[in-house]
């Protein structure tokens, strides 16, 4: 029995999971708390935060390949001074930036899968963000926005 257990265990990490990914929970643009150009919206919508102007937005996000292969995230367009920290080995990513004055903008990123056989795949993806002076009140969580 317990080497009945152990192989449970070890077998999905010997040959790999194929667990299917969750439906993703895509957001509305219509439901963004701020007035957004839709336009800004490159490839899906992944949500929304407002952050105050001077400090630091650190926001964290991950993927799901059902298959395990490592993927590359990249800035495809943003405001100067925005950063990226990948993480493939953890399938997730963190955007880092510091707002030198008040603006909404996007910051759009692309992941792109590099499967052991075949062409890659991309997904790009679009975060608004709303810079308010210091002091403006802010919503849990960023405004309010889906999860993260």
């Amino acid at each position: 029995m317990r080497r009945l257990a152990g192989l449970l265990i070890l077998l999905p990490l010997l040959v790999g999971s194929r667990t299917p990914c969750p439906e993703p929970n895509s957001p509305r643009i219509e439901d963004c708390p701020f007035p957004v150009d839709p336009n800004l919206v490159v490839g899906k919508l992944l949500g929304w935060v407002r952050v105050e102007l001077g400090k630091e937005l650190i926001h964290t996000r991950t993927w799901c390949d059902p298959n395990g292969d490592l993927a590359r995230v990249g800035i495809v367009s943003g405001p100067n001074g925005l950063r990226i920290v990948n993480r493939p080995k953890t399938s997730s990513y963190t955007l880092l930036w510091t707002p030198r004055h008040a603006q909404t903008c996007a910051l759009v990123v692309q992941v792109t899968d590099n499967p052991k056989t075949g062409q890659p795949k991309s997904n790009t993806g679009t975060l608004l963000v709303q810079v308010v002076p210091r002091g403006k009140h802010l919503a849990p969580r960023g405004c309010g926005g889906p999860p993260q």
